[in-house]
Parts: structure tokens; sequence; C-alpha cells
């Protein structure tokens, strides 16, 4: 008997199944024997062995364990060789002879199975093979398929999935991925074409004067506008300080233009003084200076700088005449006498003369006067910005009116040149919607010129028109649809292709694939009969057919269990009268293994109606070895 330990945890050992496969080779000495083994090892040996003989070897394996066999119910018997295979691995088919046997093979083939009918004599083989019905004989070779296992997998793969839209897309023209403008750019781009539309009067007009200007012109322009915004930015708030923007709109209209300039020295000279004097002691008069007073004190200062000094006795006349003025005041607690002193008095009228002005000024200009020092300090820090947003708006007028020689675009108002500024920065910041609409249409242009011809395809022109209108959305779609199409494209110049290699080798089976991928996608097998000696000899790569169906196995030496190397399904057959004698054989090992067994013959044709027969279809007994 041939003994076989148990599997691992991970199934079994790749070192076990090598010895496995030299056990069953070492029944047999001929040379298709040796070199099965051989190859058989080598495929161990790389890592990918070969699945019908690891399962034989798992099944054996459990049959080690000498457990009972699980008891067998009629509803899991299956009805048809079809249903067999789906459930099972190893079937033996009993009392089938050859008309039979091609029933059965007409059943998996009409099932899309690859099958390879093999005996160790020919005259079996073309039994098998005269008896297949006419609708499954272009199927059936007398060879491999002449394309690799994975290149006729993915034939059949096409060919069951064809469609009439996909054979239409044959010869058609479409374009790379390369050639076709990235959805998120096309969406910024439109983003930006719609952006622009304009919001006050003639700020749509912005981007198209921009658009035409040379660069060096046009950042002059946006420097202008970065100004504007930023000076009126800086006005004081208007909830609080509404004279600030009247003040400024009076100003670029030209009024009190000469009334704002004095008042935007006088305070800044009041606030400078104010911020002298906390540091210094304070000046303060007894009673009213007289008349003409502060002439005096500036001509004896005059005096004082020009090298005099001041004397007790024989007085300058300068001195004399400030003499009434200085007697009023005091510095601190003292009466002023020394250079500084009469400089401290001089700046303290100075700047009384000019809160008057500063209180007359504001009355001109429409500003409220300020109440105390505090307010006197935020009146001239606002004239001060005032006074820059006055002069940006008013090169932003000057710029815009001569932007262009015939530039229809005018600054009237502060409000339209904050508007005019933040339509520039726009542009500057983030383009126009004239450079995106142009950009757009160049992209058009470019898929329309790639696209022409009898050949495109109509997806072309969808992303053409998309791209024209602004339609994200729909591009999005149209790019999607040319991916799909490109698939298509893609899947039935392969399937051409691989179906003209086919059809090379084995033209019958290529035009029974083609005729029968219409109705019956499912049904895309084949059956390749072939010698054992020959399929021992050159074992088939992995996964070039789905069953081995072996002929005579009463008959078969244990080593033609290395059949089980060239699919991971195997059937044996034994024909009406056929008997194995008391040595291990290839059967008896099937049986062992608890191979399924479906019995034909007697008063039962034993015959299996393929799948979707007619009503008259029967059903073959089956049986469980072993029971």
């Amino acid at each position: 008997m041939l003994d076989v330990g148990p599997t691992n945890q991970n199934g079994e050992d790749d070192a076990d199944l090598a010895v496995f496969v030299d056990r069953l080779a070492a029944a047999g000495s001929d040379r298709a024997t040796e070199s099965a083994q051989a190859q058989i090892r080598r495929s161990i040996r790389a890592g990918a062995p070969p699945p019908g003989l690891r399962r034989l070897a798992e099944a054996l394996a459990a049959s080690v364990a000498e457990r009972p066999p699980s008891p067998r119910r009629p509803a899991e018997d299956p009805g048809s060789i079809v249903t067999a295979m789906r459930d099972h691995t190893l079937v033996v088919l009993e009392d089938f002879d050859a008309a039979a046997v091609a029933g059965a093979v007409a059943a998996l083939l009409a099932d899309g199975r690859r099958i390879v009918v093999t005996a160790t004599a020919g005259a079996d083989l073309a039994a098998v093979r005269h008896a297949l019905p006419a609708d499954t004989a272009a199927r059936a070779l007398d060879r491999l398929p002449p394309l690799a296992p994975a290149e006729l997998r993915e034939l059949r793969r096409l060919l069951a999935t064809s469609t009439p839209g996909r054979r239409a897309r044959a010869g058609q023209q479409l374009p790379p991925d390369r050639t076709l403008p990235p959805v998120e750019e096309v969406a910024a781009l439109c983003a930006q074409a719609l952006r622009d539309a304009g919001a006050g009067t003639g700020v749509h007009m912005v981007p198209a004067l921009l658009a035409d200007l040379d660069p060096e012109r046009r950042n002059a322009v946006t420097s202008v506008a970065r100004c504007v915004s930023q000076s009126l930015a800086a006005l004081p708030d208007p909830a609080e300080y509404g004279w600030a923007r009247k003040l400024l709109a009076n100003l670029i209209y030209g009024q009190h233009r000469a009334g704002f300039d004095r008042m935007l020295e006088d305070t800044a000279q009041a606030v400078a003084a104010i911020d002298r004097a906390r540091h210094v002691p304070p000046v303060s008069f007894t009673a009213t200076p007289p008349p003409g007073g502060m002439g005096a004190l500036r001509r004896y200062r005059e005096y004082l700088e020009s090298g005099g000094r001041a004397r007790s006795y024989f007085r300058s006349s300068a001195h004399r005449e400030a003499l009434p003025v200085l007697g009023l005041a005091r510095v601190g607690a003292r009466v002023p006498e020394t250079d500084d002193d009469v400089q401290r008095v001089i700046e303290h009228l100075e700047l009384g003369e000019r809160r008057d002005r500063i209180v007359a000024g504001c009355a001109e200009i429409g500003v409220p006067a300020p109440r105390d020092d505090g307010e006197l300090a935020e009146l001239a820090d606002g004239l001060v910005k005032v006074a820059a947003a006055a002069r940006s708006v008013g090169a932003l007028r000057h710029d815009v009116l001569f932007i262009a020689p015939d530039s229809p675009l005018s600054v009237p108002d502060v409000e339209a040149a904050e508007e005019v500024a933040r339509a520039i920065l726009e542009y500057a910041d983030h383009g126009s919607a004239v450079l995106a609409g142009r950009r757009l249409d160049a992209m058009a242009d470019a898929l329309a010129a790639a696209g022409a011809g009898a050949a495109a395809a109509m997806e072309y022109g969808q992303a053409v028109v998309t791209l024209r209108t602004r339609d994200v959305t729909g591009y999005a779609a149209a790019v999607d649809a040319l991916a799909a199409a490109r698939r298509e494209l893609h899947d039935e110049n392969l399937m051409v292709a691989l179906l003209q290699r086919l059809d090379a080798g084995a033209p019958q089976l290529a035009r029974a694939w083609s005729a029968l991928a219409e109705d019956h996608p499912a049904a895309l097998g084949l059956a390749s009969f072939l010698p054992a000696e020959a399929l021992l000899s050159a074992v088939p790569a992995p996964d070039s057919a789905d069953v081995v169906l072996v002929l005579g196995a009463a008959g078969l030496g244990v080593e033609r269990l290395l059949l089980t190397a060239v699919a991971p399904r195997m059937v044996a057959v034994v024909g009406p009268g056929e008997q194995s004698d008391d040595s291990p054989t290839l059967l008896s090992v099937l049986r062992r293994a608890s191979a399924l067994v479906i019995r034909g013959g007697g008063t039962r044709s034993g015959r299996v109606v393929p799948r979707g027969g007619g009503a008259g279809r029967t059903t073959a007994p089956v049986g469980q070895s072993g029971a």
C-alpha cells in the first residue's frame, strides 16, 4: 500500500509532497514517469506544487486517520458530472463506455471547462473523440491550445464579456491619458472663469484690460492697487469716525485741500509739542499776556541766539520789550530767565495758537474738534491716514484712466476705487476670467485637433464641448467615459489579437468560441486529447487545464497518478466490464482517497446530459466509494 503521512497545519509540506511524488514514481520505470517526476519536483522546489497532486496527497493523508466516512444523504448526491466537478476534485466514472464518456466531456465543455482527455491506448482516445456530439467536435483538439494559459484565460474572459458597443470600438481613435487636461486643473480654471464676472460698475472690465498689459506695467498697477487696499483698510473705524471717508471723498474731488494741508501740519506740530512738554516743567501765566507778546518773545529769543545776554542793568531793547510777558509767565514755579525758559514759553504760546487754528480748521473741513489732548492725537493720526489714502486713490485714478489709450474704466469715488483695487488684486492673486477662458479654449482646440477625423470616438466631442461651456461636472463625466472607452478599445484589440493567434493554431476552436460568445459565453471550453506518455513527458504549465480525464483507469498503475499534476481535478473512467487486479492501481488509490463514484451501465444509460439540456434529462446514480 501507499503510505502517506498527515499534513501539517499549513497543508502538505513541500518536502512531504516531494516524497509522495517519489513514491508514486517508484511504481513505474518508464521514461515518461521519470520525466514527470523530475518536472514535478522542479515545480515543488520553485514553490508552485501542482494543486491536483497536493489535493490527492491531502485526501490520502486524511484517510490515514481511519475515521468513519461521513453519512451520505441522497440530497448531497450530485446530479451530473458538472455538479460533481464543482464539489469534488476526485471522481470515478464506473461502467462508462465511449458514448457515455463523450456525453460527460460535452457536459463539461458546456460548463466552460478546459479538459485534457488522456489514455494509454490511442484507440480509446479516438473512440471518445469520434463519439462527441457534432456541436462540440470543433472544440476538440489533438494538442494543447497554442496560447499560454494566462492568455487563453484572458481571451475567454474577453469573449464572454464582449458587447456590441465594445466591438464597435475596433479601429476607433482615442486620446492617451496625457493629452487630457486634468480634471482638477479644468475645475480651477472654470471657477476662475466665472469668478470675475463683475460686481460693481466697470469692474468686469479690469481683467480684460490687465490681460493686455505688459508684465511691467501690470505689476505697477497692481502695486498701486495694493497701496489703495492697505490705506483704505487703515482708515479709522467708520462707525466711530465717519468723518474720515467723507473727508477722503472731498479730497479726491479737490475740496478743502488747502485747509486739510494746514490741519495736517498743525495737528502734527501740536502733538509733537504736547509730547515734548510732558518731560519739562509746565508753563503757566498769572494773567493774560499783553497783545504782541508773542512777537516780543521771539525777538528776544533771536537776540539771545545771536549771542546777547540777559542783564539786570542796561538791558537791551529786545529784553525790555519781553519783560511784560516774562513777568506774567512761570516755568514750573519760577520766572523764566534762561534761553530754555524763553523757548518753553514761546512753545506754550505757539501750542495755544495751533489749538485755535485746529478748532477753526475742523469747522472748515467738517471734522469734529478735539476736546482734549487724546482726541487731538487721534485726529492727527486719522488725518495722516486720510492723506495716505488720498494719495493712493489719486494714483489709482490716474493709472486706471491711462491704463489703455481708449480705456473705458474710471474711478469716480472711493467706493469705485475700492472695487477696482479689489478686482486688480484678485487678478494678481488668482488670475482672471479672461486668461482662464483663453486657457480653456486652448485646451478645447488642442483636444479637438487631436480627435479630428472620422475614426474619433464620440467621447472626444463631449470633452471638447464641456471645456468650451466651462462645465466641470460634464468634463469629469467625459473623462470617465473616455477612460471606459479606452479600456473597451484595449480589451477589443487584445481580444482580436489573441483570437488571431488562436486561429493560427486552432482555427476550428477560434471560430467555435467566436460563435458561442454571442449566445453561450459560459460554454467556452475545450478538450485536448493527448496520450498519457506525452502528457507525463511534458507536463503542461500550471493552469493549463481544469480537469484531466483518464480513460482505462482500471488498468493503470499507481505511477499514473502523476497525471494529477496536469489539472486540479481528476476524473478516472472505468469502462463496462473492466476490472482492476489486486495490486495497487490508480483506481485503488482513488478509492482509498474517497473519490466520488458515479455509476453507469445496466438499465441506466450513464449518459450525463449537459447543463441546459432537454426535459428528458436523466441523472446518473451516484455512490460514495467504500460505502
